[in-house]
């Protein structure tokens, strides 16, 4: 089923990180997280103070480019990106849609492609027209530094892809005589919260009978008419999504319907 909610393309929205600033709590909503921009330091603000306005509106939308839902932001930039390119011979046989941004991913990169202004929103005299662009670096929380903009995605996950198609395809692996499930299949939902102990941990069980809670939300119920898009990992609205352990003294906060500790996220859906 065709999701109508935004996308993350990459973890958080502001120009620049502060300490102060470092995520919001996950599963919070919007007002106050990174995709706020009143709040999102390095943007201009809305005079009124409104969330939804730098994405929504429910009066006068945008009806070119069938972007949807009551969408109120400029279309990305950068029409166009080349797509992912897969290096395994089993990989090669998944086809990526021509628009390997269809659906929602489109609709992140008209803030997350570093060319179209951030915080501009509405027609003319909208409050405010902003031109502010994610260009900037930030130092994340492992202390790397990274960029919340994509200009290629080659250096991404793939997506634009049918999930099912691709977990047919990995599913039928001959690996010593016996066929190796490698993809989760979509009726699962996301691991929830933290992984078991690695007595009890094995993903091979997510097939069966599985000793790994999973969140309600299923990883079908994220695709875009079949398609993985950034929708599938990241909830933009901060509603349901998972934050991180809070022993482990991380504070980020990137949309994930899993968390990034144990690698939650990858392995709800890939089966090591």
């Amino acid at each position: 089923m065709k999701q109508l909610t935004l996308a993350l393309a990459v973890a958080g929205l502001a120009a620049t990180a502060t300490v102060a600033f470092a995520g919001p709590q996950a599963a919070t909503g919007i007002n106050g997280s990174w995709h706020d921009l009143n709040a999102a330091a390095g943007y201009t603000g809305d005079s009124l103070g409104r969330t939804c306005v730098f994405c929504h509106t429910p009066h006068n939308a945008r009806t070119t480019d069938a972007l949807v839902p009551l969408w109120n932001h400029a279309d990305n930039v950068l029409k166009n990106l080349a797509p992912y390119s897969w290096v395994a011979p089993t990989n090669q046989k998944i086809a990526i849609n021509s628009d390997p941004l269809i659906g929602p991913s489109r609709l992140c990169m008209a803030c997350h492609d570093g060319s179209t202004a951030v915080d501009s929103h509405g027609s003319a005299g909208s409050f405010p027209a902003g031109n502010t662009k994610m260009t900037a670096s930030y130092t994340d929380a492992l202390g790397a530094t990274a960029k919340r903009y994509i200009t290629d995605l080659t250096v991404t996950h793939p997506i634009g892809f049918q999930y099912d198609e691709a977990a047919a395809k990995r599913n039928n692996i001959a690996s010593a005589g016996q066929a190796v499930a490698e993809i989760v299949e979509s009726s699962h939902g996301f691991i929830l919260g933290d992984l078991p102990d690695a007595a009890v941990w094995n993903t091979q069980n997510r097939t069966g009978n599985s000793a790994v809670a999973e969140t309600g939300k299923k990883i079908k119920d994220t695709l875009y008419g079949g398609f993985m898009t950034c929708a599938t990992c990241h909830d933009v609205h901060n509603s349901v999504n998972q934050g991180p352990t809070a022993a482990s003294g991380h504070s980020y906060n990137y949309f994930l319907y899993a968390k990034e500790e144990g690698s939650a996220i990858c392995l709800s859906c890939h089966i090591k």
